[in-house]
């Protein structure tokens, strides 16, 4: 089955000072061992390395282009999951906890078939989704 990863996560692998960073290595090499597909949208992808390249500089960025997003598949969003997407996150209001990239994970977890998502923010799992 595959499981997703979200940017939070990948921020945490990078980061050698984040509080999870162990874990997050010891869960990304199990799942990718075990399991076997790791997976992150292109939405994941370029948020990532936005928050990347401001937070952590561009080596981290060069680390995750070149040895991390390798190892996973990137799952292009789909129009209409974009679009879904968005309307979910607009109904969701000024005090939704949810991003737009979040709901388009969501959705394409839905599509993909899977519940599994190595994420770091406690928002996919207050919301009961992960």
């Amino acid at each position: 089955m595959t499981t997703l990863i979200d940017s939070s996560a990948l921020l945490g692998l990078l980061d050698g000072r984040h509080r999870l960073h162990s874990m997050l290595r010891h869960q990304l090499a199990c799942e990718l061992d075990v399991e076997g597909e790791v997976a992150a949208t292109n939405y994941v992808a370029i948020e990532t390395f936005d928050a990347v390249r401001c937070r952590l500089g561009t080596s981290a960025l060069k680390v995750l282009v070149r040895e991390i997003l390798p190892a996973l598949e990137i799952v292009w969003v789909q129009p209409a999951e974009h679009a879904l997407a968005l309307e979910l996150f607009l109904a969701s209001g000024e005090h939704g906890s949810l991003s737009m990239i979040d709901f388009t994970t969501l959705l394409v977890a839905r599509r993909l078939g899977t519940d599994r998502c190595i994420a770091v923010d406690e928002r996919f799992e207050q919301e009961g989704l992960f």
